[in-house]
């Protein structure tokens, strides 16, 4: 009988040094990380593609216990008992990774494996395949553009625009071309954004985003960050 299942999509944020080949790597070769008292690990890996350039990967993470304990029947005494057993899995999510997109696709286990408890499994795990020696690892939830578009649609004003843009991934690099290159030139890892006007800062945001859903938004986006970048040059 068919089943529903719910799968969340996230971006996934490579800081530092690490690079798709140490994921790819890290979910084939897995270690094991150890959060309050529960192991986590990579099993059942799967390559789609040719070996030196996939386009996506298969795995689970895997939720076990190193000493748990099943119940069973014992015949003689007609009797049921707890019997132990090593590395008892308490739940797994599959998962699909897309190099290409530096997208991922994870399954909800409810009350076993949730998304904040998947999402810092993962990352716990590609950093401890490289002993956390300069990278990071990070996953950023996709939101739906039209829910994002509609709730700008309905400020009436922003008082407060902040960010930190670190080097963009592959899938939006047209986008970030010119910020890229920036960060590049002053051998940036990071670029910090503060702006600020009680009265409301003058911003075409809701604009650019209207632009993203229609696919229009190269040229907008590009002029957005040249004069943020423009204005960092300034500073």
């Amino acid at each position: 009988m068919a089943s529903s299942a719910r799968f969340y999509l996230a971006r996934v944020i490579k800081i530092g040094n690490l690079t798709t080949e140490g994921i790819i790597k890290a979910t084939r070769e897995p270690s094991f990380v150890a959060l309050r008292g529960i192991r986590y690990t990579f099993t059942d890996f799967q390559q789609f593609g040719p070996d030196n350039k996939p386009r996506g990967v298969f795995a689970r993470l895997a939720k076990y216990r190193p000493e748990g304990a099943v119940e069973v029947v014992h015949h003689d005494v007609h009797a049921s008992g707890q019997e132990p057993i090593e590395n008892l899995i308490e739940a797994t999510s599959p998962f699909v990774y897309l190099p290409e997109f530096s997208g991922i696709a994870y399954k909800h286990v409810w009350n076993l494996l949730e998304r904040n408890q998947f999402s810092r499994a993962f990352c716990e795990l590609i950093e401890a395949s490289q002993d956390k020696f300069f990278i990071k690892c990070e996953l950023e939830p996709v939101t739906d553009i039209r829910t994002f578009v509609s709730r700008l649609a309905k400020l009436e004003k922003i008082i407060r625009l902040q960010a930190i843009v670190k080097p963009p991934n592959p899938l939006f690099g047209p986008c970030w071309e010119s910020l890229k290159e920036y960060l590049e030139k002053r051998k940036l890892q990071e670029v910090s954004i503060r702006e600020e006007a009680p009265q409301g800062i003058s911003t075409q945001i809701s604009q650019i985003a209207a632009a993203i859903s229609n696919g229009e938004a190269t040229p907008t986006i590009l002029r957005l960050l040249q004069r943020i970048c423009g204005s960092q040059k300034r500073v």
